[in-house]
């Protein structure tokens, strides 16, 4: 009897486990789709910079800043690169910056649904796993070998 409701509720959390995956796949289906035709997008992101300048007597050196100044900025491989953004661009890099955005926050969403899956196939896996003890296995008989040659 202790057996069949250890049965049942393991196949109750196999049963789980597969819905799961399931609809883990469901989505991750549906963000594939998205990521498949993505839209102009640029691989930066879009900063806001004020500064000082260099005259002394500037109203910069009391607080008010120049600016804004618009830079696409991207850090590879140790480095970060700046470009300058017109003002009358802002409007349309930010629009492709965003774009940027949105499409690696998927990938992420998909890398963490993929990780999600994983473990919830492992523990389908588990729940599947038979130990050999359980196999009514019988010990091999013990060969006794001939002295003499080895062999290699």
């Amino acid at each position: 009897m202790i057996n069949d409701i250890e049965q049942a509720e393991k196949m109750k959390t196999l049963s789980e486990a597969r819905k799961n995956v399931g609809d883990l796949q469901k989505e991750k289906s549906r963000i594939e789709k998205d990521l498949l035709r993505p839209l102009p997008m640029v691989p930066y992101a879009l900063i806001e910079h004020y500064g000082e300048c260099g005259k002394k007597v500037c109203h910069c050196h009391q607080g008010q800043l120049h600016g804004p100044y618009w830079y696409l900025s991207q850090h590879r491989d140790g480095k970060t690169r700046n470009i300058y953004v017109p003002k009358d661009k802002v409007a349309r890099i930010k629009e492709l910056a965003d774009r940027y955005k949105k499409y690696e926050s998927k990938l992420t969403q998909l890398r963490a649904i993929q990780m999600e899956i994983m473990e919830l196939l492992k523990q389908i896996e588990k729940s599947a796993y038979v130990p050999p003890s359980k196999m009514n296995l019988k010990k091999p008989a013990e060969k006794k070998w001939k002295k003499g040659k080895e062999s290699a």
